[in-house]
């Protein structure tokens, strides 16, 4: 069978949204290389800054990532002195995430990425086909009831 060249651009919907997906982290995750953070973790302070006293079953279902691996991101978080776990006041059994001040500075320093990789989205694209790209993608989560 002759070899045939795989072009990117073309095939299934699902392979172009990861396509386009694994594009934009990778552009973030080289912003986040000189701070010493992955893009999970980015994520998860992000979060963790606006939801201060977030539950790890509640960060699993934003950042759609399994109990093990919240767990290990946590560890690791914490390890480096940027978040602290306590028990909650309901239900001690129930641990709450919060940022210690060296987390919050980082999540406060790095939170402008996600609008400087939108910028150069927009660069190229019209606002309404950038409009539309979000527009279509909410359309497209929604479709299977998700998140």
């Amino acid at each position: 069978m002759p070899h045939s060249e795989w072009h990117w651009d073309q095939g299934p919907i699902g392979r172009l949204v990861k396509t386009g997906y694994i594009t934009l982290r990778r552009e973030i995750e080289q912003m986040l290389r000189p701070v010493g953070l992955t893009h999970t973790q980015w994520s998860a302070l992000g979060v963790i800054l606006h939801f201060p006293g977030i539950t790890p079953s509640q960060l699993e279902q934003i950042l759609m990532i399994e109990r093990p691996s919240v767990t290990s991101l946590m560890n690791g978080l914490e390890s480096r002195g940027l978040i602290v776990r306590r028990s909650s006041p309901e239900d001690g059994r129930s641990k709450q995430i919060f940022l210690t001040d060296a987390g919050k500075k980082l999540a406060e320093e790095t939170q402008h990425f996600a609008v400087v990789l939108e910028e150069r989205v927009k660069q190229g694209m019209t606002e309404d086909e950038f409009e539309t790209l979000r527009s279509l993608l909410i359309k497209l989560v929604k479709i299977f009831g998700q998140p």
